[in-house]
Order: structure tokens, then sequence, then C-alpha cells
């Protein structure tokens, strides 16, 4: 593309390709909300399929930081921090099954 680049390409370092990381939690869902620290929120741990899941997380996460309604669904607690809170929630995932698989 870009011509006088040719000087360079026999100093140029050779790359290195990394397989890349996946952020997750333990129970492969996001976390999409609000944190304990007033103001601050958060939006992660999509494994690899952030890109199919950012515009609705994007929108969840908005509702959140502009206290707007959540949607009618009732998702938003499956995305939530405060899940870990809940005792219910943490002997479902006593019992999770872990598959190693995103």
């Amino acid at each position: 593309m870009i011509p006088a680049l040719k000087a360079y390409f026999d100093r140029m370092p050779k790359p290195i390709v990394d397989g890349g990381y996946y952020t997750r939690t333990r129970e492969n869902r996001p976390l999409i909300g609000p944190l304990p620290v007033r103001g601050a929120y958060v939006i992660g741990a999509f494994s690899g399929f952030g890109m199919m899941a950012s515009c609705g997380a994007g929108e969840l996460l908005a509702a959140h930081i502009t206290d707007s309604p959540l949607p009618p669904a009732g998702y938003a607690p499956a995305f939530s921090l405060e899940r870990y809170e809940d005792k219910e929630y943490q002997r479902l995932l006593e019992n999770w099954p872990s598959t190693g698989q995103l």
C-alpha cells in the first residue's frame, strides 16, 4: 500500500501472533451493570462473543448508567455483579458444569 515502506521490510522485527485470551466468568455469563463504587460500571467478560452481544450489552449498560427502566424481559440481574451475592445463585454455581469451553 505504501511503496516507500519497502526499504524497512528487512529491518522490521518478525511479528508474533499470540492466540489471545478470553475473559470470562465461571458460568460464562458477561458482567454488565453497576459496581459497588458509586458511578462505576462494568461491561466485560464476553469470552469471545462480545461482537455478537455488544449492541444488547451496550443498551443494557446505558440503561443502568442513565437510571432508565431495565429491559422488561427481566434478564438484567443475570449479568449483574450482584448475582454472586445471591445465596441461591451461589448454590447453582456449586453444581454448574465446567466443560472448559467458551
